[in-house]
């Protein structure tokens, strides 16, 4: 690394030192675990074979964000969504957003996907518990010693407890910071994301700068709704003043 990035270098350390520390405090708390020192107690429990529930990892995802960083920067999201920069004015033909739009975007509805069942069936689309669990070769575990082979989340990934679900299975929603014709010109050239689009497997809303930041709420088959802003309409008339009676001196 060149020497004229040495400053550029410490304060990105910094931040990343920063962010680390906010990240691990709120998961921790989130935890019930020890706040005080968040990054020694999260390395502890990562390396403790005694913690069933050494992290929540990616439990409680709803949301990907897909826009510049000053859109959610003074929002709280709970460690919820995922967070994709982007910046519509930097991409002109729309290739950047295409490629974040066909990637991205559907490995989080993967993830997304994962957590859904393994949540609403543990035992069918999970892995039930995973004190029981025995794995076999790399392709999923049994419960015991034999039965059906399981290839999703374990019950401590998605609950605290029997009766304590931790990640409430939603089906992920999308936001993009882009204009709404750019985001149908990709839509109409990638039928998988049509697909998840149309069976309600990912709802997806475009917040188009060139409109006032109106939004536009994807439907079906590339139409899109929105909620316009009123007009200023002029109030009603006033009716005339009833004349007040005087009388004479």
């Amino acid at each position: 690394m060149p020497a004229s990035h040495d400053e550029d270098i410490d304060q990105f350390r910094a931040d990343l030192a920063t962010a680390r520390e906010q990240a691990t405090a709120e998961r921790a708390e989130a935890m019930g675990a020890d706040t005080a020192d968040a990054v020694d107690e999260t390395e502890r429990r990562a390396a403790d074979w005694a913690e069933t529930r050494p992290e929540w990892g990616l439990a409680g995802n709803a949301a990907f964000v897909i826009g510049p960083r000053e859109l959610t920067d003074d929002v709280s999201l709970d460690g919820r969504a995922f967070l994709h920069s982007y910046d519509h004015a930097t991409d002109p033909n729309g290739d950047a957003l295409e490629a974040i739009l066909a990637g991205p975007m559907v490995v989080t509805q993967w993830i997304n996907n994962q957590y859904y069942f393994s949540t609403v069936d543990s035992g069918v689309y999970g892995s039930g518990s995973k004190i029981t669990q025995n794995p076999v070769g790399n392709v999923g575990v049994y419960q015991g010693n034999g039965g059906d082979l399981l290839a999703g989340l374990p019950l401590q990934s998605v609950a605290a407890g029997p009766d304590d679900p931790y990640h409430q299975p939603l089906r992920l929603s999308a936001v993009v910071h882009a204009p709404v014709d750019r985001v149908s010109d990709i839509l109409a050239d990638h039928d998988e994301l049509t697909t998840l689009l149309d069976n309600d497997w990912l709802s997806l809303t475009v917040v188009d700068p060139t409109q006032e930041h109106q939004a536009f709420h994807y439907e079906s088959e590339l139409s899109w709704s929105s909620e316009a802003k009123p007009e200023a309409t002029d109030g009603p008339e006033p009716e005339p003043a009833t004349p007040t009676a005087v009388g004479d001196d």
